[in-house]
């Protein structure tokens, strides 16, 4: 695994909710495109925690904020992805510094994919940092739980990656 994973706002938003986000964050090297990082700051007039959360961390510099240099690259990729700005600008980033992308986003992950670039999502986060010992077993399957309710994950991805937490041996 690298040591910088680039997010998107999905899977800065889930891992927040999962309350596993700060324990990512003092883990690898967490970097947010800018426009990521407004993406989940346009949740503070709502209130929600994970907007909060993600700007504490940011103003405690335990998460980075990164503009993307290429424009031109980036836009290539949003129109032939079809994706968001904030999906565009990870995949450009992951690109310009050869870095892991952490997205769930179908479009994300296949623009990583088929552009041969490193790739996890929250699932394989929270796997990571419970076989790092940086969360126990039950909070990892807890933030799964709440992976599962949050997200547009399928239900046999959730099941088989609490069956991979259950075979580990602490």
């Amino acid at each position: 695994m690298y040591n910088v994973i680039l997010m998107d706002a999905c899977t800065a938003i889930l891992l927040a909710k999962a309350s596993v986000l700060e324990s990512t964050a003092r883990t690898f090297e967490v970097v947010l495109p800018k426009s990521v990082y407004e993406e989940v700051l346009a949740g503070k007039e709502k209130k929600f925690a994970e907007a909060l959360l993600t700007e504490r961390l940011v103003q405690n510099k335990t998460i980075k904020v990164k503009d993307v240099e290429n424009k031109k690259m980036r836009d290539m990729i949003k129109h032939d992805f079809g994706m968001g700005i904030g999906e565009a600008d990870t995949i450009t980033l992951a690109f310009e510094e050869d870095q892991m992308v952490a997205t769930d986003n179908k479009q994300g992950r296949k623009a990583a994919y088929i552009n041969t670039l490193k790739l996890i999502g929250s699932p394989e986060i929270v796997v990571a940092l419970m076989k790092m010992g940086k969360i126990s077993k039950d909070k990892a399957k807890q933030s799964l739980k709440i992976l599962k309710n949050e997200g547009w994950f399928n239900d046999l991805l959730i099941e088989k990656t609490v069956e991979e937490i259950e075979n580990v041996r602490n």
